[in-house]
């Protein structure tokens, strides 16, 4: 029998916000890796919850128009007209080097707990240690995320849904 954990909402993230850039960054570096620096993601939605974030955006060629998937792995889908211009990340932050966070490893249920109520989240000061990408889409013709909060014991809330 699952546990049922009490809710929080999530806080949605803004440009300007204390660890915006950061997780933007993270949240990119796959779409950087696959696509190249010339792909730029405008943000549609950048939600987190106590140590889960989830990105949601378009991806955008240099000068704002639509991604040339010509010489990536994706020009026969994109030829196909199998590529949206959707990108998305589900990310989690891990303990940092000096070992904060260590209650998380320390008790996971606990910490899934905490996790699906939203607790860290320490809005005096982003918090410590860094994040992780635990999975992303490039171009889905699908909601791929949908199975992403049981795949990853991440909050539901965090997808809206």
């Amino acid at each position: 029998m699952n546990p049922a954990f009490a809710q929080a909402a999530p806080r949605q993230m803004h440009s300007g916000d204390t660890g915006y850039a950061l997780l933007l960054e993270a949240a990119s570096a796959p779409l950087h890796a696959r696509l190249g620096d010339g792909v730029s993601l405008q943000v549609e939605r950048l939600d987190r919850l106590g140590n889960w974030a989830f990105v949601l955006g378009t991806m955008r060629a240099a000068g704002g128009g639509r991604v040339d998937y010509q010489g990536t792995p994706f020009a026969e889908a994109a030829a196909q007209g199998g590529m949206s211009d959707v990108y998305v990340a589900l990310l989690r932050r891990e303990p940092d080097a000096d070992g904060a966070n260590q209650a998380a490893a320390a008790a996971p249920a606990a910490a899934a707990a905490r996790d699906q109520a939203g607790d860290g989240d320490d809005d005096a000061g982003f918090p410590a240690g860094s994040w992780t990408v635990l999975d992303y889409a490039i171009g889905p013709g699908d909601v791929v995320w949908l199975d992403w909060p049981q795949e990853h014991a991440a909050p539901r809330a965090l997808f809206g849904f």
